[in-house]
């Protein structure tokens, strides 16, 4: 992929064709969630403290979700699933 990737995944969600995954890009993920394009976010947490740094929701859109799904693994991690929330 080269340029925005706003644009870019704008531009996929307009076409056909499966979900559309981003693996690992705190930066992408912030600008999509501020785009509006997010439908899903699924988080891993890991039972650790990290201490200070960037967070997923810095910016200024309203966040606003719904919890959709929670799954405990064999390792002690949650995957944490929302969407939209519909009010």
């Amino acid at each position: 992929m080269t340029g925005d990737p706003v644009d870019y995944v704008r531009t996929l969600k307009e076409g056909t064709g499966a979900d559309i995954a981003v693996q690992g890009s705190l930066s992408i993920v912030s600008q999509l969630l501020e785009a509006g394009l997010i439908d899903a976010l699924t988080r891993a947490l890991h039972p650790v403290v990290a201490g200070a740094g960037r967070g997923i929701f810095d910016g200024d859109a309203p966040k606003r979700l719904s919890l959709t799904d929670v799954q405990n693994t064999s390792k002690g991690n949650l995957l944490v699933t929302n969407g939209p929330r519909q009010d």
